[in-house]
């Protein structure tokens, strides 16, 4: 047969071939310590503009010389180590492109010199328009194009000062022009915003509805100045529909003066704001650690409150109770959390006396009645069907007429027994109203519901409420156990004892406390030694449970 032909390289066809690589293909030929161009596919002149024009021409003969300084110094760490070398992409260039993952391979004559480099680069430019889109969506406003609320909470950790603007009434623009007039005016916010603090020592977000954040990430003590440039912006009047709007703004103003993270600055912005509005609009008020906000604090909470329930703000905690000689799970205390909106953790004690004092603790109270019914249904699958759930409630509550009766039909319609709930009184809850009182709990231990008075120890009168109160347990006060009294906590368990009242010692936080209650013969443990309280579906189950 006869030897077929060695097929000859076709030099056009190869070019051509390189040229429909969509990755970019740089082979660059070596002469000792000199590196120049010898080919460029057509993906590599659209990525760097470099064109076959330049073939036989340095890095220093086409670039600038940071650039050229870049890309030699690439290219020699090949030569000397003599090996492929991976790039990584993402590094922005001395020429401010994004550089692709490069692969540089060395291409060595028969004699074992290096005379080109053959490179490979993946333009990641798609790529990166896709992340940041993606970007744009998480940290983006879609109206105003600003930084969001995610974005502030996620970025801006250490700020310097921020002001939080509010625009005032414009609920009276949507109402009047209609939600796109609205918007526009929005829109016109974020540009004049841009406009004079676009730099980049600032962060521009529009936190939501009429609210926008100036975030100074530089230390500055003209803070007048800004807010009054701020107020500046709202000079001019805005043009809706062909209709001219003058608007206003107020702002609160927050200064970092220690390790204060964005939470509390946004918080004290946000009190400042509410000031500035008390004073008569139009002005800023910068947040003074030594005033006293309390009826700011307080109206601004009462405002929030009356919202919490809809907007799904308030939560359940729960705190388990446990009985140690019968090395048993028994129940567990539900304590009130409110995650106001996504930036605060309100505290009971910030948010309880407000909610106490305006009333809404009556809707709040059933609320807490209803929520604990449910979770009681994932509960007792888990430990039992003789677990309770404890539930405290105030004097508010407790004095209302149909209070009884609204209890019973909360238990009725989540089908939950009044045997396996536990209601908690102070004696403070009691001292107001006493015979109403003592008349709605007897009516409620009748229908089976345990009654609990909470805190025991603390108050003036505490000995004659066990014979004037309907109730069936004490819950010895958190101070007691911590101080370690233990000839008052052993007069406690048995005064108790001789009234037939089961006893729950709160507060036990360490393994010390826990055994000298268990050795006291104390029927119920509560505290942090147990568990912090924390969303039922977070507790320990059994079979993690080991408190001995």
């Amino acid at each position: 047969m006869p030897i077929p032909a060695e097929p000859q390289l076709d030099l056009n066809l190869l070019h051509h071939m390189l040229d429909e690589i969509e990755d970019s293909i740089y082979i660059m030929q070596v002469h000792g310590t000199e590196i120049t161009y010898y080919f460029v596919n057509v993906a590599a002149t659209r990525f760097s503009g470099i064109t076959m024009n330049r073939v036989g021409k340095s890095f220093y003969d086409v670039h600038s010389i940071k650039m050229a300084n870049y890309l030699y110094n690439k290219y020699a760490r090949v030569v000397h180590e003599g090996r492929t070398i991976r790039y990584e992409d993402g590094f922005v260039m001395p020429n401010g492109m994004v550089s692709g993952e490069s692969i540089l391979t060395p291409i060595r004559d028969e004699h074992g010199n290096i005379t080109h480099i053959f490179t490979i680069t993946r333009d990641i430019t798609e790529r990166k328009q896709h992340e940041t889109t993606l970007y744009n969506y998480a940290y983006q406003d879609d109206l105003s194009n600003l930084y969001n609320r995610r974005y502030l909470l996620e970025y801006v950790t250490e700020p310097s000062t921020i002001y939080l603007l509010d625009l005032d009434f414009f609920k009276n623009i949507n109402d009047t022009f209609g939600h796109q007039a609205g918007d526009k005016v929005l829109v016109e916010v974020a540009c004049r915003l841009i406009e004079i603090f676009g730099e980049s020592r600032y962060a521009l977000i529009r936190l939501g509805g009429d609210e926008f954040v100036v975030v100074d990430s530089e230390a500055n003590d003209n803070i007048q100045e800004v807010a009054d440039q701020l107020i500046g912006l709202f000079q001019e009047p805005f043009l809706v529909n062909e209709h001219t709007l003058r608007v206003s703004v107020s702002i609160g103003v927050a200064q970092r003066k220690q390790d204060e993270n964005i939470q509390l600055l946004l918080k004290h912005a946000d009190i400042a704001l509410y000031r500035a509005k008390g004073a008569g609009r139009k002005s800023f008020h910068l947040y003074e650690a030594t005033s006293r906000y309390d009826h700011v604090e307080n109206f601004m909470n009462e405002l929030a409150l009356s919202k919490a329930i809809e907007k799904n703000e308030l939560q359940l905690h729960y705190q388990l109770i446990y009985n140690p000689s019968a090395d048993e799970v028994v129940g567990a205390e539900a304590l009130l959390r409110w995650q106001h909106g996504q930036t605060f953790k309100m505290e009971p004690s910030e948010f309880i006396p407000v909610a106490e004092e305006t009333g809404l603790i009556v809707p709040i109270g059933y609320w807490v009645i209803r929520q604990a019914c449910r979770d009681w249904h994932h509960l007792v699958n888990e430990y039992g069907s003789s677990f309770k759930i404890s539930v405290n409630i105030s004097r508010i509550q407790l004095n209302e007429e149909s209070f009884v009766a609204r209890v019973l039909a909360i238990l009725r319609a989540e089908g939950v027994q009044p045997t396996a709930m536990e209601l908690e009184v102070t004696e403070s809850t009691t001292l107001h109203s006493l015979q109403e009182v003592q008349l709605n709990l007897a009516k409620l231990r009748e229908a089976g519901f345990t009654i609990a008075l909470d805190d025991f120890g603390t108050g003036y009168s505490s000995l004659s409420m066990l014979t004037q109160l309907p109730i069936d347990k004490l819950k010895i006060d958190r101070s007691f156990i911590s101080e370690g009294n233990l000839p008052l906590i052993s007069a406690i368990l048995a005064m108790a004892n001789a009234l037939q009242l089961t006893v729950v010692a709160e507060g036990v936080e360490t393994r010390e406390q826990f055994h000298l209650m268990s050795e006291m013969q104390c029927w119920g443990i509560q505290g942090y030694y147990l568990n912090v309280p924390m969303p039922y579906m977070e507790l320990p189950t059994l079979a993690e449970i080991s408190f001995k």
